[in-house]
């Protein structure tokens, strides 16, 4: 699969819900059980609060290759700040460097929208989006073990400044 094999798409579809969700339990399907059905249901409640169906609230963008979804991220406003949700690339879409045109994205629109930093929470043993995240500027500013929606795991948070 080509880089130039992809459009990013940023309107809002019947069922972009569901889609969000159907791309993490994909994606993160290789990291092992924790990342099973109580995931699946935690990232829909997650999708469910943000309210992407006002754009006030926030934008998501996908990804796509011949009307097949291959990544998401999207920016939910939080006040002065910015929330990076929802980043991740179907493994078969993995190094053409589609994160990182997402979030991309997802940083313009917070920086257009006046935000003065933009934080994410993640969680350990995602080498390659920490990576990314890293090269982006963000830095974690906490990593501690907390309740996730598998039971105890660790939750890191990063933020960048603009």
């Amino acid at each position: 699969m080509s880089s130039a094999a992809f459009m990013i798409r940023d309107t809002r579809q019947p069922g972009d819900d569901a889609l969000i969700v159907d791309l993490h339990r994909r994606g993160y399907a290789v990291h092992g059980d924790r990342f099973g059905p109580t995931f699946d249901s935690f990232v829909m409640e997650t999708v469910v609060e943000a309210g992407l169906d006002d754009p006030a609230r926030g934008r998501v963008w996908f990804a796509e290759r011949e009307g097949t979804p291959l990544g998401c991220a999207a920016m939910v406003n939080r006040g002065e700040r910015g929330q990076l949700r929802w980043v991740v690339v179907s493994p078969e879409a993995r190094g053409l460097g589609l994160g990182r045109t997402l979030v991309d994205l997802a940083m313009n629109h917070a920086a257009v929208c006046g935000h003065k930093s933009v934080f994410l929470e993640t969680t350990d043993a995602l080498d390659a989006s920490k990576a990314l995240y890293d090269s982006l500027g963000f830095v974690t500013v906490n990593d501690t073990l907390a309740p996730l929606w598998h039971g105890e795991g660790r939750l890191v948070v990063m933020e960048r400044h603009f």
